[in-house]
């Protein structure tokens, strides 16, 4: 094995292993996300799937309509997370292995050569993704009921709390 094929056998590994110390240190500095949160918050990129994370705001008079709401929304974010952490873990391994071919055929690794690698990589992947596609669109279809009755619910709270506050037009005073 060549020293140029160890090099970058150990950067690809040592990719990963820096991502996972990373979300190991992103969990200490998250721990206080535990707490519960003023408003939605929206972390730093996650570093191997490339997506920000959200903890979500849960009100103290949230309704059942909002909790099942937010609930689908933080599994629409899991699998999201799930899928493109999978996925480019994937690609960074098959990267690797592929550039190692090269390497021990005694090429070498060029742009144009990754292409051919990136190409192949997206077709085979092709099935996967639009599995991905479908299920990530059904779970946002899914989420358009639950998200108009918990936003009807908040109108409706809404407009009986002006209501009972006694501030319509014909009850201000005009005398002073």
């Amino acid at each position: 094995m060549s020293t140029m094929n160890i090099l970058r056998r150990t950067a690809g590994l040592r990719y990963l292993a820096t991502a996972a110390k990373r979300r190991c240190n992103k969990s200490r500095l998250t721990d206080g996300l535990a707490q519960p949160v003023a408003a939605d918050m929206i972390g730093t990129p996650d570093p191997i799937s490339n997506l920000r994370p959200v903890k979500y705001y849960v009100s103290p008079h949230e309704t059942e309509e909002e909790k099942e709401w937010r609930l689908l929304q933080q599994r629409v974010d899991e699998f999201n997370q799930t899928f493109w952490r999978n996925n480019n873990l994937m690609f960074v391994r098959a990267k690797a292995e592929y550039e190692d071919q090269l390497i021990a055929r005694g090429e070498p690794v060029t742009a144009e050569a990754m292409s051919i690698f990136y190409k192949d990589f997206l077709n085979k992947a092709y099935d996967r993704q639009m599995a991905y596609n479908r299920e990530w669109w059904r779970l946002n279809v899914s989420m358009l009921y639950p998200g108009l009755k918990a936003c009807v619910r908040a109108l409706r709270n809404r407009s009986t709390a002006v209501e009972s506050k006694d501030t319509g037009f014909w009850d201000k005073s005009f005398e002073s």
